[in-house]
């Protein structure tokens, strides 16, 4: 035939509406179908794709039987739009058939998506060039090829797959191109565009560092500043996580003024690279710190030598256990060494502080904890972390071990056997003593030792590291006196001196001293330590030397208090971790020391030092320092109120957990969760003196079962398993409590998956009930044994049984989230028994319920087993609408359970609907959830039939490759990325 040209110059365009061009007029590509074959065909140009892909992709598992007669079809259609001259029997010049499949051949330039591609690798090389001008010509030219969506109006697994990995490649090219702005000098023209991306997407933190920048650049530092707040506040409500180590930087530049952020950006900043075809990505990207670390509010002062001393250590040894007196300073130097060595551990550096903790036997939980570990599978905590921590690389910090000594050396010998890559900064009084452990001393900060006469010049030291005493004194008191007032000068530094010999260089000593320069000038502060040091010899001459001087600076800051600022301080000392107001009046009021004069009392101890203060999302918290804790804990022993206050403290936390229960019935839910996580250590120490007290054990079986919605609401069940077995175990004898903890402890052990421990506990429940005569204690022994039955595949028996409940609870007037719940798992067995109509019915009334008394928890258990009804029935839309709902609520209340049900409801849903992809990536991401919480799907058939019928449907569609690529993807998911996706899809 010879050469040909093609009639005219076609042009494609795939990001936003799918659209054909010819000399600047758009053809219409056809129907629906056929425009998404040519959308699979050109996102594969030049190259062929398989007539069972271009199927997959047209018709998904809803394929015809006459799929490849339909396919040639369109193919024509096809051929006929691009090639309208063509005669009917010559072959295609643009889409031909090959043995390989169908191959649409497309002109250089002629599709946006490859100029997209050319624009951005163009940019990307002139700025590692060192080019920022031409960079920025081609990501703009780059961005604004984008109309929109790929392929906007069309749906397919292949579509969606590519539509969500050309989105984030988009967010990056968008954050590197206001990276390029700002280094040409543009920042004040960014804000408004920055403050739209972030209200798109807050949990980018590359886009809120870039806004600091912008608005520092714009000369609006107090703006900045107010972003990096939000920006933490964000992230610590949404994911529970702190600011990584890029955004922190920022900030601290910021503050510091840094010239570097109003100087251009290096040439060679590392960015967020596109990712390959095969996700990895294609450039270096800066580690982002991991971690739980707290942000240095002090200077640290005069550790340069041990500091080094300990990253040196801890670059060959695996274990460097910090030691010294109280107050030395062990903790500050293991936290910044930590946050020095934090690049180095990929995995993070995390704190685990183990002051307000009592009993051992927790010592597990609160690791898990710190590192944010939610085990529900019936797994000990410790098989739990060293399941986690095996593979990772993680430097830990366990700071003050030597009250839970033995406890702590058996977790460090044990993880450190199991997890190879693991390192371990201990800080104790004592050694752990186990293998492995390098030992380093932290001496009192260094002290000139000659000490200066009145009239002779001002001290001079070679180096901080000689005067660190005295520096950090110095740096403390400019803190302390308000701005105005005389403190340290030339003339008094000889005083100053002899105050930080006078305490032996302890850190805490001398920041409580430096504190009292509110009051007291250095003359007279070093003439009352005088006093104090002698009267504490005498006293006590079997005393270390080091502990006489601790002993002393507390002893001397006790003697400055009021007579009632004493005595709180030392009622005070009955609470573990931080405090509120309220709870101090009601712990330690009394007729010697009247509520009303608390908060006064408090503010003097605040403004001694003796009280720290802190700020919980606009609360304020109190908590005493470790060793005045314990300092407060002796004068209450020597006064004999000990065991008087510990038991006032359980009954206010008692009461604050009943109040709590019945709280938790309405708009408070939230607030409560928040309360009662703050609160967890004084629960703790309330539950642990009922357990440890003789003649208390029954009170602290009603406490830990007026804490089942915090259990539950929260995450904690592994923990209420725990302390409920020791309840029930300590006080067998029938009781309204016990009875009451029976019934919590069935509800506890099926949300565990423990199916056959709760129906024992619900019957032993029922029989105690009907011995006390208990008709309360009946209704929801009665409902747990409905809901056991249920999880047990048992849908008959637990419709009698929860519609016995029911009764039970509407002739006794019970109302609350736990009673609405048996309607709502009335309705759950209503669907299992084949009656998906009736189940909406009940799911009506139940949010009817919620939305009258503003419930939310009960409400997304409503809306999930709603959603279920309507998949049962088919109507696929309307569940996944539900389902979606359900999921924003339970990703508010951070529950885990709940989100691993609706995220693979949600799945199912997918598969039925014909969207194989999604379904594939839900029921990964499901799947991995559950094997973190318990039992999966608690062990029933009517759960884990539905998923595997929503695999095999997705699988089917896929093929296999194509399916286990998609699973993969699902479970390698985080919490809150599994959420994002359900959303952001589904919503």
């Amino acid at each position: 035939m010879g050469d040909q040209t093609l009639p005219g110059t076609l042009r494609f365009e795939l990001l936003g509406p799918l659209r054909v061009w010819r000399d600047g007029q758009e053809l219409d590509a056809g129907p629906v179908q056929q425009r998404v074959m040519l959308a699979v065909l050109l996102l594969h140009a030049n190259r062929p794709v398989s007539r069972e892909k271009l199927i997959d992709a047209v018709w998904g598992t809803a394929a015809p039987g006459r799929a490849v007669n339909l396919l040639q079809r369109h193919a024509a259609g096809l051929r006929r739009v691009l090639e309208p001259g063509r005669q009917a029997r010559a072959p295609s010049r643009l889409l031909t058939w090959t043995e390989a499949g169908y191959l649409l051949t497309v002109p250089a330039g002629g599709l946006d998506l490859e100029m997209l591609t050319e624009q951005m690798e163009r940019g990307r090389s002139a700025r590692a060039a060192g080019d920022p001008p031409a960079a920025a010509e081609a990501l703009h030219a780059a961005l604004k090829l984008w109309r929109g969506r790929l392929c906007e109006g069309l749906t397919g697994p292949l579509l969606d797959a590519e539509r969500d990995r050309l989105e984030e490649h988009r967010l990056g090219v968008l954050e590197e191109r206001i990276e390029v702005d700002l280094a040409l000098g543009a920042g004040a023209d960014l804000v408004g565009e920055l403050r739209r991306l972030i209200a798109a997407h807050p949990l980018r933190e590359r886009l809120h560092g870039l806004l600091m920048r912008a608005l520092h650049r714009s000369g609006r530092q107090a703006e900045a500043l107010r972003a990096y707040q939000q920006a933490r506040r964000l992230l610590a409500e949404e994911l529970g996580i702190e600011p990584g180590a890029e955004l922190r930087r920022v900030h601290e530049q910021i503050l510091a003024a840094d010239a570097a952020l109003d100087a251009p950006a290096p040439s060679r900043t590392v960015t967020a690279d596109l990712a390959r075809d095969d996700g990895r990505p294609t450039g270096s990207v800066e580690p982002r710190a991991v971690g739980n670390l707290p942000t240095e509010l002090t200077s640290f002062v005069g550790r340069q030598r041990e500091l080094v001393g300990v990253k040196e250590l801890l670059g060959a040894k695996r274990l460097v256990t910090l030691t010294g007196v109280g107050g030395v300073g062990k903790t500050r130097l293991g936290l910044r060494a930590a946050l020095d060595l934090q690049p180095a551990f990929c995995d993070g550096v995390w704190l685990v502080g183990l002051a307000g903790l009592s009993d051992p036997g927790l010592v597990a939980h609160t690791v898990a904890a710190a590192l944010d570990i939610h085990d529900q599978t019936g797994r000990a905590p410790l098989t739990a972390l060293i399941r986690h921590l095996r593979d990772r690389r993680v430097l830990l910090v366990l700071d003050d071990c030597e009250h839970l000594l033995n406890a702590c050396a058996v977790l460090v010998d044990t993880l450190l056997r199991a997890a190879t890559n693991l390192r371990v900064i201990a800080t104790s009084r004592q050694p752990l003593a186990i293998d492995g452990e390098h030992i380093f001393p932290v001496p009192p900060l260094s002290v000139q030792r000659d000490a200066a006469r009145a009239g002779e010049e001002p001290i001079r030291q070679e180096s901080e590291e000689d005067g660190a005493a005295v520096t950090l004194f110095t740096h403390r008191a400019r803190s302390a006196v308000p701005c105005g007032l005389p403190s340290i000068s030339p003339e008094n530094q000889a005083i100053v001196l002899r105050i930080c010999q006078r305490l032996d260089g302890i850190p805490l000593a001398i920041e409580l001293a430096a504190g009292r320069l509110r009051a007291l000038s250095p003359e007279q502060l070093l003439a009352r330590l005088d006093d104090r040091f002698r009267v504490l010899a005498t006293a006590r001459p079997t005393a270390l030397p080091r502990h006489q001087t601790l002993q002393a600076t507390v002893d001397w800051s006790f003697h400055l208090c009021t007579d009632s600022e004493r005595l709180l301080w030392a009622r005070l000392s009955t609470f573990t971790d931080t405090f509120d107001l309220e709870a101090a009046e009601a712990v330690c009021a009394g007729d010697d020391l009247p509520a009303k004069e608390i908060l006064d009392l408090v503010d003097g101890l605040v403004d001694k030092s003796v009280l720290i203060r802190e700020e919980f999302d606009g609360s304020i918290r109190f908590r005493l320092l470790e060793t005045l804790r314990e300092y407060g804990r002796e004068q209450l022993c020597d006064i004999g109120l000990q065991t008087a206050l510990r038991r006032r403290h359980r009954d206010r936390y008692l009461a604050l957990a009943e109040q709590g229960e019945s709280e938790w019935f309405g708009s408070r839910q939230a607030d409560w969760a928040d309360r009662m996580r703050l609160e967890h250590a004084n629960f703790r120490e309330a539950l642990n003196f009922s357990l440890t007290t003789p003649g208390e054990a029954r009170a602290g079986a009603r406490l830990a079962a007026a804490l089942y919605f915090f259990w539950v609401g929260c995450g904690y069940v592994e923990e209420a398993q725990r302390w409920l077995d020791r309840v029930l175990t300590l006080d067998p004898e029938p009781s309204p409590e016990r009875a009451k903890a029976l019934w919590v402890m069935s509800r506890i052990a099926y949300l565990r998956g423990d199916i056959a421990e709760s129906a024992a506990r619900a019957e032993e429940c029922r029989k105690l009930a009907w011995q006390l005569g208990d008709h309360v204690a009946m209704a929801y022994g009665t409902h747990m044994a409905g809901a056991a039955a249920l999880f047990c595949d048992e849908p008959r028996r637990a419709r009698l049984l929860l519609e016995e409940a029911l009764d039970q609870y509407s002739w006794l007037g019970e109302m609350n989230s736990v009673a609405i719940m048996a309607q709502v798992q009335l309705a759950m067995a209503s669907v299992f028994l084949g009656e998906p109509g009736r189940a909406v019915e009940l799911c009506r009334k139940a949010r009817s319920i919620c939305a009258a008394h503003d419930e939310k928890w009960t409400l997304a258990y409503s809306l999930y087993v709603q959603a279920f009804a309507e998949w049962a029935s088919g109507d696929q839309a309307v569940a996944d609408r539900h389902a979606g709902e359900s999921l924003r609520i339970k990703r508010d209340f951070r529950d885990r359970l709940g989100i691993a049900m609706i995220v693979d409801l949600m799945g199912w849903i997918a598969a039925a609907d014909g969207r194989s992809y999604r379904a594939a990536v839900l029921l990964g991401a499901a799947e991995e959830k559950w094997n973190t919480i318990g039992v999966p799907w608690f062990g029933s058939a009517y759960w884990r039939t539905p998923h595997d019928e929503g695999e095999r449907r997705a699988r089917e569609a896929l093929g296999h490759d194509a399916f286990e690529t998609a699973f993969l993807q699902g479970a390698r998911f985080s919490p809150e990325g599994v959420v994002a996706f359900a959303l952001e899809e589904g919503g």
